[in-house]
């Protein structure tokens, strides 16, 4: 089924969306991170929207996309559910019972700004950042929460189902973390964080928007 609307684009930090104007969870009967097939006027993609709470969900918008449309204007948009992803993990040879290492260690990929997913992604992995990058066929400001997570289904890298947000105060996080910082992706694995900008910290003093565990 397609599900049509209009809407503009939203800008959060350095991320464009665009939110979804009726409850998915009533609408579409489905949860957590959703697969869907994207047409935002010419231009037609996939990607899995990002849940906000309560049924509301964005569509994620990469700069590819974003470099034809114009942020002031309301676009017809539509999509549709799909059973998963293909851009990158349709032909993976790992797997939930053969990921590509067991996580017991972390080391840190220091890069540029704008890569933040893709290392993130190269150091749960245990591989070359610019392995990452060419599978997920993404460089600088490229890399959406979207294709973080569906790179690390392709290497078989347990993970929960969505994004936790609205934070407690002292929130404790899980042993192994995939963290977001107002659009800036890092790690947090056993006590430490690790900041593809900034190193290994043994504490962070930002605002942390939310995270996704990273199952052991």
């Amino acid at each position: 089924m397609e599900y049509k609307f209009r809407e503009k684009l939203l800008k959060e930090g350095l991320r464009t969306f665009i939110s979804i104007p009726f409850n998915v969870w009533e609408v579409c009967g489905q949860k957590g991170l959703i697969p869907v097939k994207v047409s935002i006027e010419d231009s037609t993609f996939e990607c899995k929207l990002v849940p906000k709470g309560n049924g509301n969900y964005y569509i994620p918008i990469t700069m590819a996309i974003l470099k034809n449309l114009n942020l002031k204007e309301e676009f017809n948009i539509s999509f549709e559910l799909i059973a998963a992803l293909t851009r990158i993990n349709n032909k993976s040879p790992y797997s939930l019972e053969n990921p590509i290492r067991k996580i017991d260690n972390i080391k840190i990929i220091q890069t540029q700004d704008g890569l933040c997913g893709q290392a993130c992604v190269a150091m749960l992995a245990g591989v070359k950042l610019e392995e990452v990058i060419k599978l997920m066929k993404a460089k600088k400001w490229q890399a959406s929460l979207s294709k973080v997570i569906e790179t690390l289904d392709y290497y078989g890298i347990a993970h929960s189902d969505k994004m936790v947000y609205k934070l407690k105060k002292d929130q404790k996080l899980p042993k192994c973390s995939l963290i977001n910082t107002k659009g800036h992706l890092m790690l947090f694995y056993d006590g430490k964080y690790y900041d593809p900008s900034n190193g290994i910290l043994e504490e962070y003093d930002h605002q942390i928007t939310g995270y996704l565990e990273i199952v052991l």
